[in-house]
């Protein structure tokens, strides 16, 4: 089952015991809306501790509407997760590398007036995101180069995705290298932009070589791992390393 507690204002808690089914994810998928429209920002604590299952139908359920409320994830400052269980950790690491906007933390069960001290605290909010990705000149007709300083949102997506169509119409082949400054994240809704999805099948049959430069330390093991899988020749440079990234573009 799976209970509410919406007593405080900015603070949604959910609480999952024993077996989840789909009337459950229902009667969150109300909560959530009823704290959205009321509230600006809204903290999660979700209470995992005695959680044992969930039906097939409530998977289902949950999944769709988690995909539902991704455009609301940048209006959730901090998730507050109550479990013991490892795979948990490796789930909040996973989203905090695609939303560092969202500090979400894991509490044992016996540390919940932390996790409640710690959800009830309302961050300043943040001031309106600049442009993330800037276009750099390269002086190639087949060579396409960004900086990517911040969280890319959708305004960056249609300021690039015009020059990579175009030059996909131009060029059988082409380069790319993405300079990383600062990555603080995606906008959630991106996650599920249809068009961003089609342009990214689009680009490996174009994409020859792409670089890129510095970053957070598990980019390069990324890096690796999508160069293994995708047909196109990926590397990942230090920032100390970018004259290297552009011999081996130009080569």
């Amino acid at each position: 089952m799976i209970s509410i507690d919406s007593s405080q204002a900015h603070v949604l808690s959910v609480r999952l015991e024993g077996l989840v089914e789909k009337a459950d994810i229902q009667t969150m998928e109300k909560a959530f809306e009823a704290a959205f429209a009321s509230q600006d920002r809204v903290n999660l604590i979700v209470d995992m501790a005695q959680w044992s299952d969930m039906t097939a139908d409530a998977m289902a359920a949950d999944a769709r509407f988690e995909f539902s409320q991704l455009d609301k994830m940048a209006r959730v400052p901090r998730m507050a997760i109550i479990s013991t269980k490892q795979f948990m950790q490796a789930l909040m690491s996973l989203v905090h590398a695609l939303m560092p906007m969202v500090d979400i933390r894991m509490f044992a069960p016996e540390a919940m007036d932390a996790a409640v001290a710690f959800a009830a605290e309302r961050p300043p909010i943040a001031p309106a995101p600049k442009p993330a990705l800037t276009l750099i000149e390269t002086g190639s007709p087949s060579l396409i180069a960004y900086e990517l300083d911040g969280t890319i949102s959708e305004d960056d997506i249609d300021t690039v995705m015009p020059v990579l169509n175009k030059m996909f119409t131009q060029q059988e082949q082409v380069d790319l290298l993405a300079r990383i400054k600062r990555f603080h994240g995606i906008v959630p809704t991106l996650l599920t932009n249809t068009s961003l999805l089609s342009a990214k099948f689009t680009a490996i049959g174009h994409v020859r070589r792409y670089a890129i430069v510095g970053g957070p330390g598990w980019l390069g093991t990324l890096t690796q791992m999508m160069g293994s899988m995708l047909p196109i020749s990926m590397r990942h440079f230090s920032a100390e390393q970018e004259a290297d990234a552009w011999a081996w573009l130009k080569s």
